[in-house]
């Protein structure tokens, strides 16, 4: 796998400006005189002539503008322009606000499109770079036998270092459509790499490495030392020509849930086998799940202090099955629906996931079970993508009878 820059020197559009003189000529048939339109009093005549003309051209048309049907611009409008009335104003106050619409966090340039970034889970990759800052992860089988990959989505995170990136597969390709994300990658299998080059989809590989985005740590072998940060993948976005300005609307979310209807604590389990188990225990302080992977507490990579602790983990369940085509490639069912579990707050809320199966750009649409959509709690969203044979249990901690007074304890879910 290169990681050589290939970058090629943009084709430059630079001009020179080329002004046009334009010399003034005498209507007095050679005599000298400066008598054009009637000598130098001729000329003040025209020039005033001019300027009345002019002035009644702009009257005419800041009336026309004016009388034009629309919205009437009143005094109390804060969005008025005094000649052209009210100002538009955005179709989705989201997607141009400071919120993220995929973590409820606030940062600047929230109306960023998201890059996705495939990362490893590999025990030999671990403590891997750039969960911490995510604002939305992807976590799904990339075999039939439940060894995993993610995908780390940013928006309003921006780390400075993410990796080990490693290959694509087509499942994350249709879900970071979903959410308007350009996706970073290293490589890919055979089915991502077919749709990659057929046009289908827009990536940044690390196979053509374009303008440097991807370079290589001496700390890890190959083909785990691939890294990447956010400042490179936004510059290559931008110099491949993408487009910058996400178009997902966003979910929606809302504050942390009341303290005093927190339980005390509790375990999620996810029955994914050895290193690729997972485990969040639920600290009500925080309103955070810590999460441990293979019975160890996961921390980000460039700072070994600091915890992955989302706000909101949800489960769909999703089968896994061999893909058509060589390779070997799995194929998990995250088009389509199934069922859903959202563990937020300490407690958990039962429903349905759904996702167009033709339609690409179709987010997935995470339901209660009245078809209503949920509201997440603001902060980090770890989606999990789990067979419907793999175990996931909740145990909730009993809160004590003077703390437990009027609250019901969550129940274990299987």
């Amino acid at each position: 796998m290169s990681d050589e820059d290939n970058k090629g020197k943009p084709a430059s559009n630079d001009q020179k400006n080329v002004g046009v003189r334009v010399q003034l000529r005498s209507d007095d048939g050679g005599s000298g005189k400066t008598n054009f339109m009637g000598g130098q009093a001729g000329w003040s005549k025209w020039l005033i002539a001019g300027a009345i003309l002019a002035g009644l051209v702009l009257v005419g048309a800041v009336t026309a503008v004016l009388v034009i049907p629309g919205k009437k611009a009143t005094t109390s409008d804060n969005n008025v322009n005094p000649f052209f009335g009210a100002l538009p104003e955005s179709e989705d106050s989201q997607v141009r606000s400071s919120i993220s619409g995929l973590s409820g966090r606030e940062c600047s340039d929230a109306n960023r499109r998201p890059i996705g970034v495939m990362l490893a889970s590999d025990v030999i990759t671990r403590p891997v770079s750039g969960f911490a800052e995510a604002d939305m992860v992807w976590e799904l089988p990339v075999l039939v036998s439940d060894v995993t990959r993610l995908l780390a989505v940013y928006q309003c995170g921006r780390p400075d270092d993410i990796g080990s990136v490693r290959s694509a597969r087509h499942d994350y390709l249709f879900l970071a459509e979903g959410v308007d994300a350009i996706m970073a990658h290293w490589g890919g299998s055979y089915h991502a790499l077919n749709r990659i080059s057929a046009g289908e989809f827009k990536t940044i590989n690390a196979l053509t490495n374009p303008f440097g985005a991807y370079f290589r740590k001496d700390s890890l072998p190959a083909p785990y030392n691939g890294f990447t940060s956010y400042e490179n993948l936004w510059n290559a976005l931008g110099k491949l020509g993408y487009r910058t300005e996400t178009t997902f609307k966003g979910y929606r979310f809302k504050d942390d849930g009341p303290v005093d209807e927190r339980p005390a604590g509790g375990t999620l389990n996810i029955g994914w086998p050895g290193a690729f188990s997972v485990r969040y225990e639920y600290d009500p302080e925080t309103n955070k799940y810590v999460r441990f992977w293979g019975g160890t507490k996961q921390v980000e990579g460039g700072d070994k202090t600091r915890e992955i602790t989302p706000s909101v983990v949800a489960i769909m369940r999703a089968g896994n099955g061999f893909a058509d085509g060589p390779g070997g490639y799995n194929d998990v069912d995250i088009e389509g629906e199934g069922a859903l579990e959202v563990y937020q707050d300490g407690i958990v809320i039962k429903g349905r996931w759904k996702k167009n199966e033709l339609q690409k750009t179709d987010p997935v649409h995470f339901l209660d079970e009245q078809g209503k959509n949920i509201e997440f709690t603001k902060g980090q969203v770890w989606v999990m993508a789990v067979e419907p044979e793999i175990s996931v249990t909740w145990e909730a901690e009993q809160l004590s009878t003077e703390a437990a007074d009027g609250v019901e304890a969550p129940t274990a879910s299987q």
